[in-house]
């Protein structure tokens, strides 16, 4: 059954991804976003369908009844046989059966992985930060009075709107760095409890989940209120909508990271 268990887990991580492409795709005006939700819904639908008739079949057929008592027999008539594995979670798996307290000490591969993980996830938080900071501060208000005027002439002409865009584009920045911060002190924090909690793929899966969710909090203020009234006409089409639809893809992309660094395994689990 685990080919089974295989082909319905990656439907339905694959079928997870669908809403967020849907949504994506028509909130940003992004297409080929939702031509990937269709994609994603038939690629899901055709993966759960095949692993159920699949189970059906072998239950039809009393395979799974043989290999149950197979199995139930030869730890039975062994007293040396190795305990049960354990079964893993959908979303946010255990480490590989079998880790030790040892393997997951300071100085392991296992603690050396989840601090590059840590690392680099903070890394990417911060460049992600950095580029909605220079999005939606400069290229966008630029880019929305068609090149014709300078950052600066566009907040002047901004007036008002521009200062409480400014102190929400601060407020989100300091979140994203802090974002970051949390997660590179997650991969030096120590302890048992810590590190058996804050594996490799976890770390990278909230630090998707992070990105995402800052992406989101960016489409506020870069949308641009009032800008259009102020420019009194002078905006270009399709002025800043490009820049912003480029900026939401890279969310919806990051939710769909997430998903997939969630799932326990892609690939198939052998034999034992």
């Amino acid at each position: 059954m685990r080919l089974t268990a295989d082909l319905v887990r990656w439907g339905v991580a694959v079928l997870l991804m669908a809403p967020f492409l849907a949504i994506g795709g028509w909130a940003l005006g992004v297409t080929p976003l939702l031509w990937l939700a269709l994609v994603a819904v038939v690629v899901g639908g055709a993966l759960n369908a095949v692993g159920v008739i699949r189970g059906v079949r072998r239950v039809a057929d009393g395979r799974v009844v043989d290999e149950l008592f197979g199995q139930t027999d030869a730890r039975l008539a062994s007293s040396t046989s190795p305990p049960v594995e354990p079964r893993q979670r959908l979303i946010f798996p255990d480490e590989p059966a079998g880790v030790t307290p040892e393997q997951l000490a300071a100085g392991s591969p296992l603690a050396t992985a989840r601090r590059r993980a840590a690392l680099g996830a903070a890394l990417g938080l911060s460049a992600l930060t950095l580029s909605g900071l220079l999005l939606v501060t400069a290229v966008m208000p630029w880019a929305a009075s068609g090149g014709a005027l300078s950052p600066g002439e566009v907040y002047t002409l901004w007036g008002g709107l521009a200062v409480l865009t400014v102190v929400g584009i601060a407020i989100w920045t300091l979140v994203g760095f802090a974002a970051a911060a949390v997660i590179w002190v997650t991969g030096r924090v120590e302890g048992p409890f810590v590190r058996r909690l804050a594996s490799p793929r976890r770390i990278v899966a909230l630090a998707c989940i992070l990105g995402a969710a800052l992406v989101v909090g960016w489409l506020a203020p870069a949308a641009l209120p009032g800008l259009t009234d102020a420019l009194d006409g002078a905006a270009a089409a399709p002025g800043a909508a490009p820049w912003r639809a480029g900026f939401g893809s890279v969310g919806v992309l990051l939710s769909c990271a997430a998903i997939a660094a969630t799932i326990p395994r892609w690939g198939r689990r052998p034999r034992s």
